[in-house]
């Protein structure tokens, strides 16, 4: 399976982008884009510019399914997807409680509830009972660690990584034919992108597959 190679960030051409490279949120503003190093505990790549998946990566994995969102401009730009997460007894930080500085809903109040309460279903640690090891998925997982933190912060596991793929990914000429077939074959839908930036899709059939 071909993998696309990374859009360098140096001398960067937008004109020859057909991913980022025009229309009104170019990725020329920031240098170009390139594929991140996976983060947050999961295992694949995503898009320094829009988070999509990247499209190799997400022709790997052995089971998805695409949830197709809302054509607000005018085509099936992107699709939501749950990716099986590979080491599903790994915690994250999944939530975080702020209490009330004062009145009845704040500590020591008639009307107090702690964080368990109110949220069930986490396991639930105040900021100063943090340990080393919850500190550092708590900022893995950018659940605020400065001046204005939470007081609390609720751990969890997950059975899978939410994820969105932007189907202008498959434009880009380093993604293999292989993967466009993977992703067109499960996604249902079939893309032509023209030289001239239009895009082209109808369902996916075997017959002809990019």
């Amino acid at each position: 399976m071909a993998v696309a190679a990374e859009v360098s960030t140096v001398a960067y051409d937008p004109a020859a982008d057909p991913v980022h490279g025009s229309g009104w949120n170019s990725a020329a503003r920031w240098g170009g884009w390139s594929w991140s190093e996976p983060a947050r505990g999961e295992h694949f790549r995503r898009c320094s510019f829009c988070g999509s998946i990247c499209p190799e990566d997400l022709a790997a994995e052995p089971s998805w399914h695409a949830r197709w969102a809302d054509r607000k401009y005018g085509w099936p730009h992107k699709f939501y997807v749950d990716i099986p997460n590979r080491t599903p007894e790994a915690l994250f930080c999944v939530a975080t409680q702020h209490d009330a500085r004062e009145g009845p809903y704040a500590p020591g109040g008639e009307r107090y509830r702690p964080p368990q309460e109110r949220t069930p279903g986490y396991r639930w640690v105040a900021w100063a009972d943090l340990t080393s090891e919850q500190l550092a998925i708590v900022q893995r997982d950018g659940m605020g660690t400065g001046d204005d933190h939470a007081d609390f912060f609720g751990f969890g596991t997950r059975d899978s990584h939410f994820g969105k793929f932007y189907t202008i990914h498959l434009a880009d000429p380093a993604v293999g034919d292989e993967t466009k077939a993977a992703i067109g074959r499960i996604s249902g839908l079939r893309f032509t992108f023209t030289d001239d930036g239009n895009v082209n899709w109808g369902p996916w059939t075997e017959r002809g597959s990019a």
